[in-house]
């Protein structure tokens, strides 16, 4: 089983006319060009078995300009350490801790400090710990239960105090995504996937549901039969969603207030790792794209949209065969987005694949370097 997806692929490549404004006039719209923001990023390095398995996870903390990193947790073969998210200040980090042996019955989930200083286990429990997200009202977020089966959306204080669960779903086999915290701290917005009855090809559905955090009230705000499991990326808003399948690189928008949808139906659009603006108004996300005068190399471009899913725009047009980029976070002034880059050579002694981190200014199209080993995750960007 591949507990880490150590690179993200896009299946399908396309050809793009941009539309509408040119990419300087649409980096114009949304930002004004300036140095880079500052702040620190996180950062993991995977080590592998003899069956390409993850087995030890490395966490560091580098700044944007690049420079020396900060071992945060050194390599524990064995031992992973996953999805580090900053506190809301930056001031501490909170992670999942599992040991391999036991990935199918327990992990928990640690803070420490922002020198890797501190380390603080701050759950119990024989089941899985996973997902943690640190809110602004003195809440961490997080879901517990089994590894597919079983899974409950839960809270807990940053001392390790008042662990409780807050909201289970209903379908046993309902499988959460990561929760995500309301701008005001008082929400949660949980998206669950399952099956249908069972039969030879069960249909997949998905739930999104707004859950009140003082109450446990949850109610559902969206409901869609999907085919098959896709990742679904929430605006910061809790007004949209952006559904990415992996399986066939289609993304589909829909609006939770309205319950529509715009997908392959309205002039299809593909792409995967969809990440919204700090302000709900863009999707970043990668799709492929042909490197002009190779005869089979593609390269992963960065495209923009607003969040009715018009107007898509390439954002990265200087195309490097087997190089592919894939969205991680918005800069909060929208001038940059952070990167991860997987870079295939494919012939020769240096043939392998290779992840790094990266800072891309929307208007230059410049591409500057974070770090040449590692990726980043959804919340590994402290802004100052």
């Amino acid at each position: 089983m591949k507990v880490i997806k150590l690179a993200r692929r896009v299946r399908a490549t396309f050809s793009l006319v941009v539309a509408g404004l040119s990419v300087a006039a649409f980096a114009s719209s949304v930002q004004a060009a300036g140095q880079a923001p500052g702040g620190s990023i996180l950062y993991t390095q995977t080590h592998v078995d003899t069956s390409d398995s993850p087995d030890g996870t490395a966490l560091y903390r580098a700044s944007t300009a690049g420079g020396a990193a900060a071992t945060l947790l050194p390599l524990t073969v064995g031992t992973l350490d996953l999805g580090a998210r900053w506190s809301p200040h930056g001031g501490d980090v909170v992670f999942e801790r599992v040991a391999t042996a036991d990935w199918f019955t327990e992990s928990q989930i640690y803070t420490m400090d922002r020198s890797g200083g501190k380390l603080k286990q701050i759950t119990l429990g024989k089941s899985r710990h996973q997902l943690p997200v640190w809110g602004s009202s003195g809440w961490i977020a997080y879901i517990d239960g089994g590894v597919d089966t079983n899974q409950c959306l839960a809270l807990v204080r940053p001392s390790g105090g008042d662990q409780h669960v807050v909201f289970c779903p209903g379908p046993t086999d309902a499988v959460f995504q990561a929760p995500q915290w309301s701008i005001d701290g008082r929400k949660l917005f949980v998206e669950v996937h399952y099956y249908g009855v069972v039969s030879v090809n069960p249909p997949a559905y998905s739930d999104v549901y707004r859950v009140d955090v003082a109450s446990g009230k949850a109610t559902r705000v969206s409901h869609l039969e999907i085919g098959d499991v896709a990742h679904l990326s929430i605006s910061p808003d809790g007004t949209h969603g952006v559904y990415a399948w992996d399986s066939t690189s289609a993304m589909e928008v829909v609006d939770f207030t309205t319950g529509k949808t715009k997908g392959s139906e309205f002039g299809s659009f593909y792409g995967s790792s969809p990440v919204w603006s700090r302000d709900s108004r863009y999707v970043a996300f990668s799709n492929n794209v042909n490197v002009p005068g190779s005869s089979y190399g593609t390269f992963g471009a960065v495209f923009v949209m607003p969040a009715d899913g018009s107007a898509v725009r390439q954002i990265t047009t200087h195309p490097v065969a087997f190089e592919y980029y894939y969205p991680v976070a918005w800069s909060d002034d929208e001038s940059h987005i952070l990167l991860d880059r997987t870079r295939y050579i494919i012939q020769g002694p240096q043939e392998g694949e290779y992840m790094s981190v990266h800072l891309l200014d929307i208007a230059t199209q410049g591409i500057s370097t974070v770090t040449a080993n590692g990726t980043a995750d959804e919340g590994a960007w402290m802004q100052l």
